[in-house]
């Protein structure tokens, strides 16, 4: 636990010295200039188009992050012989993998904890007040991207940087959609068609588990159930995928 400790720290801080935290900084800035824009043109809604675009903004920020991210995540260490240097140490490699996925896990993570901070003082400042809802919700985005960061170190291991990213930036939008697709199936005509519509539905996590965007905005009762549901939904989600992970980078051909 010690090495996995210590590489995630050092994950953690690569991170911060490559800027990544100006996205936080973007993000303000936009939802300052949205929330203007928007409320000369809504007059009485200003609470929730703040809530409605923090929220939004906030997950594809932090989307973001987690796709740029994957493309170094293992490739930058073997370019620069790192990895060399710390699998001589007594350091597995799976531990040197959970380092690495807590470390960006934890990038961001501290970014979600600025925006929604930040989007909690904007409520606050437009007459919502204090929204304990506001916590769960970007705390349910939080265990989304635990999902999405693991399926990030998944593909940093499996496929060249920029394809993960992609892959990862695919398994957002079609996490999405999921549902729809489930529903594509009985309308397709072909087998081939349901068939591999079905292997995404089951393959590829359902992310709108964890959105809870509606009933923060409209003021709506969050059930605990779902709420339970969702984490634990997405800790085995991610548990299995770095199982994946570790088991391919183990094996994995680092030359």
């Amino acid at each position: 636990m010690t090495a996995i400790r210590i590489i995630a720290a050092n994950t953690f801080r690569e991170a911060l010295r490559d800027k990544i935290l100006y996205l936080f900084l973007g993000f303000s800035v936009a939802l300052l200039a949205s929330t203007k824009l928007f409320g000369i043109l809504t007059v009485g809604e200003q609470d929730k188009i703040i809530r409605d675009m923090g929220l939004a903004g906030i997950q594809f920020f932090l989307m973001l992050i987690a796709v740029m991210m994957s493309v170094l995540l293992i490739s930058r260490e073997i370019e620069s012989k790192t990895v060399y240097y710390i699998l001589a140490k007594p350091v597995r490699r799976w531990q040197f993998l959970l380092g690495k996925y807590f470390g960006l896990l934890g990038t961001v993570l501290a970014n979600l904890f600025l925006m929604t901070v930040m989007l909690v003082l904007f409520v606050w400042l437009y007459g919502g007040g204090f929204d304990p809802k506001l916590f769960l919700a970007t705390s349910m985005i939080g265990v989304e991207m635990a999902v999405l960061v693991a399926f990030a170190t998944l593909f940093s291991v499996l496929t060249k940087p920029i394809l993960g990213s992609v892959l990862t930036l695919a398994v957002f939008v079609v996490g999405h959609v999921s549902q729809d697709l489930w529903l594509l199936t009985r309308h397709l005509p072909g087998s081939v068609g349901r068939t591999l519509v079905s292997l995404l539905y089951y393959v590829v996590p359902n992310l709108e588990r964890f959105n809870f965007k509606t009933e923060v905005v409209h003021q709506l009762p969050i059930p605990a159930t779902a709420v339970g549901l969702a984490v634990v939904y997405g800790l085995v989600f991610s548990a299995l995928v770095l199982f994946l992970a570790c088991l391919r980078f183990e094996g994995k051909d680092l030359q």
